[in-house]
This record gives structure tokens, sequence and C-alpha cells, in this order.
């Protein structure tokens, strides 16, 4: 019997317009006269960001951008100061808002489903574009809270364990394959994959949707 919905928040409920920040960073440093490689930027942003998430204590996912971003600058040799270059980012950030169904799936999901939240994200950040539609989940866990980020197993299970439940009690609702499908699905969950963009991969998921209004009907399959 599933007990619990537990949802990734950005590129699943939240659109993140994909390299937008990258290139940010990018067009500053262009501003400074360092001309960068776009591919070789764009895989250097994120390598960084992986490599953070999977380190040894715990970072703030802000301080984690500044980190990245002062980092960037002085693999390209720039002395400028890169604050001016994370301010834009998280204006940037700050402008995103919800997916148009986010809002009305979720609230027809918490009336069969206990729905939490289980985001790699600061809480402020999280909280500032979840209100802006109005969107509210039965519980909230973050890598701010639990201080550690997916894919960790130890954010999984502090999930589970706060919410009192067993793993396949639990579904995780998210558009990444490895952090919201893969590791889920290996701890015992099960999970759905929210492709909105991406070519089809099966990688043993319940289910694919491609938007959060086809969640009931699929869910309504696994109880």
């Amino acid at each position: 019997m599933i007990k619990a919905l537990i949802f990734d928040v950005y590129d699943t409920i939240i659109q993140v317009k994909s390299g937008g920040s990258a290139e940010i960073v990018r067009t500053h440093l262009l501003e400074h006269g360092f001309e960068t490689d776009k591919e070789e930027f764009h895989a250097l942003w994120g390598r960084y960001y992986r490599a953070a998430e999977l380190e040894e204590g715990f970072r703030f996912e802000q301080q984690m951008f500044r980190d990245r971003i002062g980092w960037l600058f002085g693999h390209y040799g720039c002395m400028a100061d890169p604050a001016p270059a994370y301010d834009a980012t998280l204006a940037e950030a700050l402008k995103r808002i919800p997916y148009p169904e986010s809002r009305a799936a979720i609230d027809a999901l918490r009336k069969k489903y206990r729905v939490v939240i289980g985001s790699n994200t600061d809480d402020f950040l999280m909280y500032h574009h979840l209100a802006k539609d109005g969107i509210e989940a039965d519980a909230y866990y973050t890598s701010e809270s639990l201080k550690c980020y997916k894919p960790k197993p130890q954010f999984y299970h502090a999930i589970l364990k706060a919410e009192g439940i067993e793993p396949s009690e639990a579904v995780f609702i998210g558009d990444s394959l490895n952090e919201d499908v893969k590791t889920p699905l290996s701890l015992g969950m099960h999970a759905v994959w929210v492709n909105r963009k991406k070519p089809h991969q099966d990688v043993g998921q319940d289910a694919t949707v491609n938007d959060l209004m086809q969640l009931e009907s699929v869910l309504d399959g696994l109880v």
C-alpha cells in the first residue's frame, strides 16, 4: 500500500531553464574579457556540483553556487570579484515559476495520498517558489533540513524514518533518473520518472509521465 508520495521540486514542480545559471556566469566572464568554450564550461559547471553533492560534510546549496562561481573564475584566470555573477544567478533563480499544472495536480493527489517534498535545495529558495503559486505539501524535506544531498542513501532513509514508513510504501517522483529513480529503486522504493523533455529511457521505473496531471491514474495502478 502506498502511504506517501515524495516529490522532487526543480524541473518536476518548478520550471528550470537548462544551463541558464551557467550561461549567466559565462556572460560575466566574457564581460571581463575571458572567452570560454560553452561545452567545456557546462561540463565543468555540472561536474563541480555533482562532486559537491557527494563530498563529506555539508554546504548550503547557495554556498556551493558561490564557491563554484569563484572556482570557475579562478580556473579561467579571471581575478575580478565573482559576487556580481553569483547575485545575477540568484536573481534569475528567484524568477522561476511552477509548471502550469503543478498546483492542480498536487492538490488532487493530496486528497488521496500524503504528499511530501524531498529536494536538493535551500529552504528559502524552495519556499519562495512554492508560495508563488500557493503549492502546499504535507511535509517538506530538503538538503538543508537533512544536511545531505540526493543521491546519498541517508537522504531517502531520513525521509522514510521521519514519515514512519517502509520503502515499499513510498513513491519517489522526479525528473532525475539518478537521484529520483535509480537510487530510490535501489532502496526498495517505487519511482515515477517525470520526463518532460528527454528521450525515453527504461531503468526500471514504475511509470513515466510527461506532466503531473498523469500521475493520479498511474499511481492508482500501483496501489
